[in-house]
């Protein structure tokens, strides 16, 4: 019996993980690479998912025509560099029947170690 448990408490774990990541958090990862978002003083440029240790979407907005979103991100672009905490602003156009990735804007930047 207690083994019955266990198992169901490892796939109900197991089934949690797989679905903390969304879609929509897989598509922000992948539409991020080669962007960079931010100015002179501080910016980010995406050059491989790698790079993106976490994202979380804090809150979005989806109109007709538009789907904006404010997501939290972790960064780092080497295992030997510091890491970042990023707020950003993602914003998407419908264009036809589909949604394409229109811009990222950075709204905080930090290094955290």
């Amino acid at each position: 019996m207690k083994r019955m448990t266990l198992l169901l408490t490892m796939m109900t774990a197991g089934a949690l993980t797989l679905t903390a990541q969304t879609p929509e958090v897989q598509q922000l990862r992948s539409d991020l690479i080669g962007r960079t978002m931010g100015g002179r003083e501080k910016c980010w440029k995406f050059q491989s998912a790698d790079q993106i240790k976490e994202l979380v979407i804090k809150d979005k907005t989806e109109g007709a025509q538009k789907w904006v979103c404010t997501v939290t991100l972790k960064l780092q672009a080497g295992s030997t560099t510091g890491k970042y905490a990023a707020e950003a602003r993602v914003e998407y156009e419908k264009i036809g029947t589909e949604w394409k990735f229109k811009q990222v804007g950075l709204l905080s930047l930090a290094k955290i170690e």
